[in-house]
């Protein structure tokens, strides 16, 4: 299929942004918002408070218990939800989109999805929704801003028939820039290593990487589905990020892998930078 490239004009008010503002901050899980410039992007939203049955998930990927009960072990940051942007989505399973986000966020607000899951979407009564499958484009412009959406795949388990059960997903490649600087981030998303991770070299400098970790079953029979720390350093070895701010870790009782294995094994350089986040924390991004 043909890739697609969208060019969406949306005229706000520049006001307060004389200089280019560029942020992070981590909710918990996959959850997260990045300011860059005037766009304000919010990802994955799992916005449960800290709770002993946060979310249920049909078979658990460690023990393959049905409907398993699933910890949260802090509280989410509050943080405005009616100045979001745009919500970008991996994907829709009950550990990236959570019953608190259907709730609270407006079913105006702008979301990007892969195709797959647009009709549970839209079943939730969300309605502005673009679908963007592997190697579309999305371009969205404020004024003299411009953010570049290019969803990319992303292989949630290492084997089959798991990840075919488990759908389909969307890594992002995320772009900003104005007159002043040029801003590239890659998400992966729920995904495993695969080797076409190597064509993501095309994309050039990147200045941000933000891994899913937690490599979630890789201590049951059913089998791992994302990223371990060895696969990670992989894809840092590849891509050469100049940051590297982990998510998808330490927040729910089903991560498997503590996020200090990626501290401990990862290379240290000059050219890398790894922070590992603390929920509610701003880290500026340079």
């Amino acid at each position: 299929m043909k890739n697609s490239c969208i060019i969406i004009a949306i005229l706000l008010s520049q006001k307060g942004f004389a200089q280019t503002i560029k942020n992070f901050e981590w909710i918990g899980g996959p959850t997260y918002v990045l300011q860059l410039g005037s766009f304000k992007i919010l990802t994955d939203p799992m916005l449960s408070a800290k709770n002993d049955s946060a979310f249920i998930i049909k078979k658990h990927p460690s023990t393959g218990e049905s409907n398993a009960i699933i910890k949260r072990y802090f509280e989410p940051v509050f943080f405005n939800t009616s100045n979001i942007d745009l919500l970008l989505i991996s994907h829709t399973h009950t550990d990236h989109f959570d019953k608190k986000a259907k709730e609270t966020l407006s079913k105006e607000i702008k979301i990007i999805s892969p195709i797959t899951s647009k009709p549970i979407l839209l079943q939730w009564g969300f309605n502005n929704i673009k679908e963007l499958q592997w190697n579309d484009t999305l371009i969205i412009k404020k004024g003299n801003e411009y953010l570049r959406i290019i969803a990319v795949k992303a292989l949630h388990a290492e084997d089959e028939p798991l990840n075919t059960e488990l759908g389909k997903v969307n890594g992002y490649f995320i772009e900003y820039w104005d007159e002043k600087t040029m801003y590239r981030i890659y998400w992966t998303g729920d995904t495993v290593w695969f080797d076409e991770i190597n064509d993501y070299k095309k994309y050039s400098k990147i200045n941000l990487f933000i891994p899913n970790m937690g490599a979630v079953g890789s201590n049951g029979s059913l089998g791992r589905r994302g990223l371990n720390a060895d696969d990670c350093i992989k894809i840092i070895e590849v891509l050469n990020p100049k940051l590297i701010i982990p998510v998808h870790h330490s927040t729910f009782s089903h991560y498997v892998e503590p996020i200090a294995v990626l501290k401990t094994k990862f290379p240290q350089r000059r050219n890398h930078k790894l922070i590992i986040p603390s929920v509610g924390k701003t880290i500026n991004l340079k």
